[in-house]
């Protein structure tokens, strides 16, 4: 089959296989998908969930030759960390009960691994994977049959469950890479951290207090979060500095500077996940650990800064957020990679300003060095935008996103956010005829959904109704032969928690933003305590990012469409070839080709 063309891109987490074809294949009813290890040559057969070809009686798991994937992408959550694979797609051709494979084709090779050149390691977790089937069934159910929360609080309190290991990958054990080295070389480390509640981080973080220096910032009400952890590490006499903001400023850096024997910085470890137990095994989150002596200066720099701010009164003084707003400059590392680092808060102002309705917002974006630098990058991209996100506030990358998709509309813009309220307020200047929906979409979605299925959100493109932006979903009525799932934790703010955008990542100058805490909204730069990287000149690690973000954006969407009713996929497949119509031609075709194209 000449035009079926495949690509795959990894992180240590998971693995997601695109395929794209350009003519009918004959007869063909799905394809199958077979992962092929590169060091045994083992090829397994993928599953395919639970599905059934329409008039089948009944449907239970079975694999892609069977029942092949009729579309044209697939995540590949179940192979190994740390192996290398390809994938090979094949189309299955004939009738139900008889499919026969035709002429396949075989992906790249990848490693689901986190070395992206000798500089720069990255891990990601799967607390995406809560709202799951596979977590439905290994929960049992509660009172009102939808999985026990108790019995989730459970596992992830527990580090070696089996549920603890999945969700978290090696999340868990990555951030402690600096403690570890720090042990190994006898160097020490600088921490920042918002939140503290894991108890084995704490536990660990007290055998080895002799390695550490923290600022603790306050988190909750009444540090609620932080007042276990706190109590015991100053009761160990630990180097622990309490930063206790008020309310409206969060000291929300999360990050580990190395230093070696003589005090001179060797790495820097920044991360989107706050190490308590719904940060490393309940929400979507990462890090990456970068080993330049010159980034990670700056990191200590910064450190030292929030410790000596820690006296001032007020706090986060005008001296704190001047040095902030020196924005330095890029740092080449030896393969390449540039990188640069953005501080907040970056203003002398210390609260937002008043937004009237029907205002551009974008301007306001220029008031922080942080949110400058995400707009000035974002309106330069030529061929994508792919993010997830926390909570931006308003104004924020997010506004830039709008007026993109109404100026821009050849731009590829896909994303997931957390919550409802995480969308633009305002339309930054644009009619209410370009986007008619967009207040409507913050408070409910394009379709009611039954008053027992929590709201969700999307904003639409302009010149089509698929959702760009989507929010955290979950089968909570149950689908087919499907169990209703667990969205998050009781009392648990997000689902999404990494905060990141991929610019470009099949082009051929891919940025990175944000990476780090940075929530990417003027509300971040102006009164938090943050970090953000500013990334280029590292496909690999572009691209292990866009799986991350496309992994959560893909299970989140069909989520959100079976709620509200949108999904055009009813859990049975198509007993016809003519299913291929709508992937040989169209805007996900010229999508999917375009990662096809710039993946090698």
């Amino acid at each position: 089959m000449k035009s079926l063309k495949a690509m795959a891109v990894a992180n240590n987490a998971s693995a997601i296989i695109t395929w794209i074809w350009d003519e009918l294949i004959a007869d063909c009813l799905g394809f199958s998908i077979r992962r092929i290890d590169s060091k045994t040559g083992t090829a397994v057969v993928l599953n395919s969930r639970i599905v059934k070809f329409r008039g089948e009686q009944s449907s239970t798991e079975s694999d892609t030759d069977s029942h092949p994937i009729q579309g044209c992408k697939w995540v590949d959550g179940d192979a190994t960390e740390g192996g290398t694979y390809r994938w090979e797609v094949i189309p299955m051709c004939g009738k139900p009960g008889h499919l026969k494979p035709g002429k396949g084709v075989t992906t790249n090779e990848v490693t689901l691994g986190f070395d992206y050149g000798p500089f720069i390691q990255a891990c990601f977790n799967r607390g995406h994977l809560v709202s799951s089937q596979w977590l439905a069934k290994l929960l049992p159910e509660g009172p009102d049959g939808k999985p026990d929360p108790a019995a989730l609080v459970e596992a992830i309190n527990d580090p070696e469950s089996e549920i603890a290991k999945f969700l978290g990958a090696s999340l868990p054990s990555f951030v402690k890479l600096p403690y570890e080295e720090a042990i190994r070389i006898a160097g020490h480390v600088l921490s920042l951290y918002y939140e503290l509640s894991s108890p084995d981080m704490i536990d660990y973080l007290s055998k080895n207090k002799a390695v550490w220096s923290m600022v603790l910032s306050t988190a909750g009400k009444d540090d609620e979060t932080n007042k276990k952890a706190r109590a015991r590490l100053h009761k160990e006499r630990a180097d622990l500095t309490d930063r206790m903001l008020p309310p409206a400023n969060l000291g929300h850096t999360k990050s580990a500077v190395l230093q070696d024997a003589k005090g001179n910085p060797v790495s820097w470890l920044l991360q989107s996940v706050n190490p308590t137990p719904t940060g490393f095994y309940a929400q979507a989150n990462h890090g990456m650990l970068i080993r330049s002596a010159e980034l990670a200066r700056h990191g200590a720099e910064f450190f030292r800064r929030v410790k000596a701010d820690c006296g001032e009164d007020p706090l986060q003084s005008a001296d704190f957020r001047a040095k902030n707003a020196e924005v330095m400059e890029p740092i080449k590392l030896g393969d390449g990679t540039m990188v640069q680092a953005i501080f907040s808060p970056s203003t002398q102002r210390r609260s937002k300003p008043k937004v009237t309705e029907g205002e551009d917002t974008l301007p306001l974006l220029d008031l922080a060095a942080s949110t400058a630098k995400v707009k000035e990058i974002l309106l330069q991209a030529k061929q994508g935008i792919y993010f997830l996100a926390f909570y931006p506030g308003s104004p924020s990358f997010l506004d830039v996103c709008t007026w993109l998709q109404a100026n821009r509309p050849e731009l590829f813009i896909r994303g997931a956010v957390s919550s409802a309220q995480a969308l633009p307020k305002q339309q930054v200047g644009l009619s209410n005829d370009t986007f008619p929906d967009i207040q409507r979409l913050r408070f409910g979605g394009p379709i009611q959904p039954a008053s027992d299925v929590p709201h969700q959100v999307a904003l639409f493109n302009s010149h089509r109704k698929t959702p760009t932006i989507i929010s955290a979903a979950a089968l909570q009525v149950g689908w087919q032969s499907w169990h209703s799932e667990l969205l998050k934790l009781p009392g648990a703010h997000a689902m999404v928690h990494s905060k990141v955008i991929v610019v470009d990542p099949f082009g051929d100058d891919p940025y990175l933003l944000g990476v780090a805490s940075d929530n990417l909204g003027l509300k971040a730069a102006i009164a938090n305590d943050e970090t953000m990287l500013v990334i280029r000149n590292n496909r690999p690690l572009a691209q292990a990012y866009f799986t991350h973000i496309m992994d959560v954006y893909s299970h989140y969407m069909w989520r959100y469409l079976v709620t509200t009713g949108e999904a055009t996929f009813s859990g049975e497949l198509d007993r016809e070839p003519t299913w291929q119509h709508k992937y040989l031609t169209g805007r996900t075709h010229d999508e999917y080709a375009s990662w096809v194209a710039g993946a090698a």
